[in-house]
C-alpha cells in the first residue's frame, strides 16, 4: 500500500491565498459601498452648484443685452453638465437643458395687460442635474427669474433665486412706478445632454418697450403656479397701497391682479427679443 503524502506547507499557502483574496474583496467592497458615493456626492455637489453659477451668469448676460440694447450684439456663457468621476467606479454624472420658445397660451407664456394695453413674452430654459447621490435638483430661467426646485421631495422644496421680473421705483407725479422686464426667448425646442462645455450664444435682436396707468393684471401658463405669485408679493411687498390677487384657471394659466383704490400704477414693460443657439 503507498503511503499518502502530507504536507502542511502547502495547505497553509492555499488558506493565505484565499484569506488574500477574502481581504481584497473586503477592502475592494468597502471601496464601492463606501468611498465613491461620498467622493461621487462631493463631485455632483461641486457640479450643481457650476451649474447654478451658470445660470446666474446666464441672466446677467440677458439684463446686459437689456440694458444697453444694441442691435445684433450677442454674447456667450458657458454651461458644463458633467460632474467629475472616478475612473474604472463610476460615469461622469451628465444633466440636461432644455429651451422651449413659449407661443401665446403656451407653457411659459406672460402677459401683462390693463384697459388699453397688452403685452406678451415667454421662453423656458431649464436644467436637470439628474444626480445619483447629491440632491436631484432642477434650474428654470422663467419670467426674468431663476426658479429652484429639488426633484422628487415630498413636501415639494422650491424657492426662487433671483427676480428681475418686478422693481418698485421711486414714486412719478403722484403714481406708483413699477418696471416689467420680460424676455422673449426665442430657438429651440431643445434638448441638449452634453459630456464637455459649451458656449449658449444670445443674440439681441429687438427691443420694445411699453408705458401703462392703471391696475393691470399678468396672465401666465407655467408650472410654477401659486410659486411665482409669492415671489411677486415679497416683490411688491415695500408697497403699502397695493394689494394683489392670485386665480388659478383651467389649463395651466393663472392670474396676477395688481391694483390701488386711490393711487394710479405707473407701469414700464420691457421687452427684448432674443436668439439663444448652441455652439459646441
Amino acid at each position: 500500500m503507498k503511503n499518502v503524502r502530507y504536507e502542511e506547507d502547502g495547505v497553509a499557502t492555499a488558506v493565505g491565498a484565499i484569506f488574500a483574496i477574502l481581504i481584497f474583496i473586503f477592502l475592494l467592497s468597502l471601496f464601492i459601498t463606501s468611498y465613491v458615493p461620498a467622493e461621487m456626492k462631493t463631485y455632483e455637489e461641486q457640479y450643481a452648484s457650476g451649474i447654478t453659477n451658470d445660470m446666474m451668469q446666464f441672466t446677467s448676460a440677458l439684463s446686459m443685452l437689456s440694458l444697453n440694447y444694441n442691435q445684433g450684439e450677442s454674447v456667450s456663457v458657458n454651461f458644463d453638465l458633467q460632474s467629475g468621476y472616478i475612473p474604472l467606479f463610476t460615469t461622469p454624472t451628465v444633466g440636461e437643458m432644455s429651451l422651449s420658445s413659449a407661443t401665446q397660451g403656451g407653457n411659459g407664456y406672460i402677459t401683462v395687460e390693463n384697459s388699453t394695453m397688452n403685452v406678451g413674452a415667454g421662453g423656458v430654459l431649464t436644467i436637470a442635474s439628474n444626480d445619483r447621490y447629491f440632491v436631484d435638483q432642477s434650474l428654470t430661467y422663467e419670467f426674468s427669474t431663476i426658479f429652484y426646485e429639488q426633484v422628487h421631495t415630498n413636501p415639494l422644496i422650491n424657492s426662487s433665486l433671483q427676480s428681475d421680473l418686478i422693481q418698485v421705483g421711486p414714486p412719478v407725479n403722484g403714481t406708483i412706478n413699477l418696471s416689467i422686464n420680460l424676455f422673449n426667448l426665442m430657438g429651440g425646442p431643445l434638448n441638449l445632454s452634453s459630456l464637455s462645455s459649451f458656449g449658449l450664444s444670445i443674440t439681441a435682436i429687438s427691443r420694445s418697450s411699453t408705458i401703462m396707468v392703471g391696475n393691470f393684471t399678468l396672465t401666465y401658463s407655467s408650472a410654477l403656479g401659486e410659486q411665482l405669485y409669492n415671489t411677486l408679493k415679497e416683490e411688491l411687498a415695500t408697497i403699502t397701497d397695493v394689494s394683489t390677487g392670485y386665480t388659478a384657471e383651467g389649463g395651466g394659466l393663472s392670474q396676477v391682479s395688481v391694483n390701488t383704490d386711490s393711487i394710479p400704477i405707473l407701469v414700464t414693460v420691457s421687452v427684448v427679443s432674443v436668439m439663444l443657439s448652441v455652439n459646441g
